[in-house]
């Protein structure tokens, strides 16, 4: 059996008077694609960010990377660790498509970045900035650079909620193909679709 990437135990979240996550228990195997589904407000998107690194857990949780993840906290870690795809898509506006995906794998030239431009159907917006393109290949451009360092583990909230189907297709395709090739591949996603593409599927309650 792999040895987990990750594992979240009993992990509890309150902000104020929410109670975001109570008592969570997760485990994360290379080569695995898991779909948290759930309502809005159950807690998707926090877990994510807990197990990112960029929330810290109330008392009672804890969160134990492990080999093949350095012995580092999560958020120190590079893209070739941790591959994150928030739902603010968050690219670099003074950065060409292109240079968004080579920016998280430096070294890497941009014209090797060909084919997956192509990947993600964003060939002909290759040199355009991300105010000169849809929300849709912002998204998609978001996803690529989560997968282009090829990293251990792939983080992503709602990484469809602005494609057409076909491209939704795409998407979650490229994303089964990371965890095919070794990553241990976590979304958060409304997407019924996702769970065609799943290992294992979670719902969190409300």
């Amino acid at each position: 059996m792999n040895s987990p990437v990750l594992t979240l135990v009993d992990v509890a979240k309150t902000y104020g008077d929410v109670r975001a996550l109570r008592a969570v228990s997760l485990t994360l195997v290379p080569g695995e694609l898991v779909v948290l589904t759930g309502p809005s407000g159950s807690g998707k998107s926090t877990l994510l960010m807990i197990a990112g690194g960029w929330e810290t857990p109330d008392s009672g949780g804890e969160v134990v990377p492990h080999p093949p993840l350095p012995s580092l906290p999560m958020s120190a870690m590079s893209w070739r660790d941790v591959g994150f795809v928030p739902q603010s898509i968050s690219l670099l506006d003074e950065l060409t498509i292109t240079d968004n995906l080579a920016f998280a794998r430096r070294p890497r030239r941009a014209e090797d970045l060909g084919s997956l431009l192509e990947a993600f159907d964003l060939t002909k917006f290759a040199d355009r900035t991300p105010g000169e393109v849809s929300r849709g290949e912002q998204q998609r451009t978001a996803v690529g650079r989560a997968l282009v360092a090829d990293p251990t583990l792939v983080l992503a909230d709602e990484p469809t909620s602005h494609q057409d189907r076909r491209r939704a297709a795409m998407v979650l395709a490229n994303l089964r193909q990371a965890a095919d090739r070794g990553a241990a591949v976590l979304i958060a996603s409304h997407d019924p679709e996702s769970r065609d593409y799943a290992d294992r599927t979670i719902n969190l309650g409300d």
